[in-house]
């Protein structure tokens, strides 16, 4: 079960990103996917597997939801809400959009804890939520940084 509702989580997402009116452009958008993918890959390889603060099914099927929430989800979800910041006026609703990210992205983990998918040891859902907060804020930089690269090397050309 936790198999069909982290594929569902993430068919969801990706009708709401190929529906939704974007900001950024098709290369940002990229890059952003590709950032937040590079990012979480690795930290999921450094928690889960050299730490071991938490486990991955061994079984097919929830392997694969796993792989899919790390792959998909995730990353999707931070262009989907990096592409709403751009639409917001103030920090407030900028802040209640990524909150709301957050809130997704754990709900998407308490699935797959509660259907054995994960398993922490020495990690709790406190921690994965500093860990979104910060993924959101580090990928908002490199995505600042990417459009001044992007700029200065429009304007020296």
């Amino acid at each position: 079960m936790g198999f069909v509702l982290l594929v569902f989580l993430a068919w969801l997402v990706l009708v709401l990103f190929t529906s939704m009116n974007k900001k950024l452009t098709f290369i940002e958008n990229t890059f952003v996917y590709l950032s937040a993918m590079v990012i979480n890959i690795n930290y999921t390889w450094i928690v889960y597997e050299e730490l071991n603060m938490a486990d991955i099914s061994q079984q097919i099927l929830n392997n694969s939801a796993f792989l899919i929430h790390r792959s998909i989800t995730l990353p999707i979800t931070l262009a989907i809400t990096l592409n709403l910041i751009r639409t917001g006026d103030s920090l407030g609703s900028k802040f209640i959009k990524v909150a709301v990210s957050i809130a997704f992205l754990v709900s998407a983990v308490m699935i797959a804890r509660y259907f054995g998918v994960v398993d922490y040891k020495k990690w709790n859902i406190g921690y994965e939520i500093i860990y979104l907060f910060l993924l959101h804020l580090v990928v908002q930089f490199l995505l600042k940084y990417f459009g001044q690269l992007k700029t200065r090397g429009v304007n020296e050309a």
